[in-house]
């Protein structure tokens, strides 16, 4: 295969259009092939006259790759959304709100116990004063693994701290209860109270309009093996819309898919990857968007997160200006019972009567309703995460032509899909030998997918 031959990229999701546009700024050609939509968990859905955001919809000010990618497609402006989220404490509703977000946190503290503080704290001002902490395979995370990792996070807190403060993060990232969660990855989480949010005034159909008319994007395309030539990676084998099978070959594949999808494409070639990979624990996500005829909630109060007796997580206005639009989510345990073949009018009544408990809501105020369900939906790790990410890495490397990145790796936020994939990429020209254009931007971080230097594992 010619080596200026276009790269394969599995996945159109946020870790395939990264990779797709990081190695376009090294000057390297590829293609997306995608099984469903653009987009993939961060994608949109139609209600009545508007396409709205189903996943991703908040974008960190810290998200400096992902605005430069959205940025070389053109004009696509921001409108400040905020960290709004409230639960009901003692009977009284505590807020925390972007504006006041210590102050929130302080008067959640201020019920912990002295060790809950002193170790949250920790994290907190270790993430809020090196922001690069926030992602996985760091030495900092190497080194909590190493300390704490023989217990989930909850060993370690009080159930209270666990309910009201670990659970929400926990739980809206990846689907998790603080029972299945470990100190190797919480700063990915705690990453996520620092930072302020904007989502995009048009949405993000937009942007994803803009990437087909930009990139090589090949939709409604499952990919069904790998072919290998030669010992190499060289492409993949697809079925299209109509049944028919083909081979779409290339100077190699990047695997952009959650771990569970890179398994089940790497077993037949290289098994005890796709065996490591398989340890990487998903949760399902069921999103429901409804919107009603009278405001939900107030500017003051957009969201409400629920406890683990819940089946729905959180809801929330769907934006500053949409009050009348909410977005019900369901993770964590007992949302594990919903399926694709859910009954949505029965659920979302569930979602409603939880929700009536806080603010006034009623059946009879719906006008319109979707529904999108991930069976793997959220990423949640696994202990001893960055030495992980070094075995995985190192089995990968046994197989030329092949590379993988995704929400698995650093960690599943966009802008952690964005840096996996540009290590990623720079990885690629460097073991590959393809000189990067002088106009390529430069990638400061070590561009292994770990991220571990080994001496630097020391916990403060």
């Amino acid at each position: 295969m010619s080596p200026s031959a276009p790269w394969i990229i599995v996945g159109g999701g946020a870790s395939g259009l990264a990779s797709a546009y990081f190695l376009k700024q090294l000057g390297i050609d590829s293609i997306i092939v995608e099984r469903k939509a653009i987009g993939g968990r961060m994608g949109t859905v139609r209600l009545g006259d508007r396409t709205l955001d189903c996943g991703g919809k908040n974008i960190g000010r810290q998200y400096t790759l992902f605005r430069q990618f959205a940025a070389s497609l053109g004009s696509h402006p921001l409108e400040h959304v905020g960290l709004n989220s409230s639960q009901v404490i003692d009977g009284e509703v505590v807020t925390c709100d972007g504006s006041a977000r210590w102050r929130t946190l302080a008067r959640l503290l201020s019920e912990a116990s002295p060790q809950d503080v002193v170790r949250f704290g920790r994290l907190l001002w270790r993430v809020k004063r090196d922001d690069g902490l926030g992602y996985l395979g760091t030495a900092y995370s190497r080194a909590l693994a190493d300390r704490y990792d023989s217990h989930p996070v909850s060993h370690y807190f009080s159930p209270a701290f666990c309910e009201r403060v670990l659970r929400p993060m926990t739980v809206r990232m990846n689907g998790a209860e603080p029972d299945e969660v470990y100190m190797g990855t919480l700063m990915s989480n705690v990453r996520m109270l620092v930072d302020t949010y904007e989502q995009f005034t048009n949405g993000l159909a937009p942007l994803f309009d803009a990437c087909l008319a930009t990139y090589d994007v090949r939709l409604n395309t499952p990919v069904q093996e790998l072919l290998v030539e030669h010992g190499r990676v060289c492409g993949v084998r697809v079925r299209n819309a109509l049944g028919v099978t083909t081979d779409l070959r290339g100077s190699g594949v990047i695997l952009a898919t959650p771990a569970p999808t890179a398994a089940a494409l790497t077993a037949p070639i290289r098994p005890r990857l796709a065996e490591q990979l398989r340890s990487v624990a998903y949760n399902p996500v069921t999103f429901i968007l409804a919107e009603y005829d009278r405001p939900i909630f107030s500017p003051n109060v957009r969201s409400f997160v629920f406890g683990r007796r819940e089946v729905v997580s959180n809801a929330g206005a769907y934006g500053i200006d949409d009050l009348n639009l909410v977005r019900y989510t369901f993770s964590g345990r007992m949302s594990r019972q919903i399926s694709d073949a859910m009954n949505v009018d029965a659920l979302l009544g569930r979602a409603e009567a939880t929700l009536s408990r806080c603010v006034a809501v009623d059946r009879r105020w719906r006008r319109r309703v979707v529904a999108r369900h991930f069976t793997a939906g959220l990423c949640a790790y696994r202990p001893h995460h960055a030495a992980f990410l070094e075995q995985v890495t190192a089995e990968a490397q046994k197989t030329p032509g092949l590379y993988l990145t995704g929400d698995y790796v650093q960690g599943a936020s966009i802008e952690a899909c964005f840096r996996s994939a540009c290590a990623c990429a720079h990885q690629l020209a460097r073991r590959e030998r393809l000189r990067a254009p002088a106009t390529a931007q430069p990638w400061s971080a070590n561009d292994s997918p770990t991220l571990v230097p080994r001496d630097q594992r020391t916990v403060a």
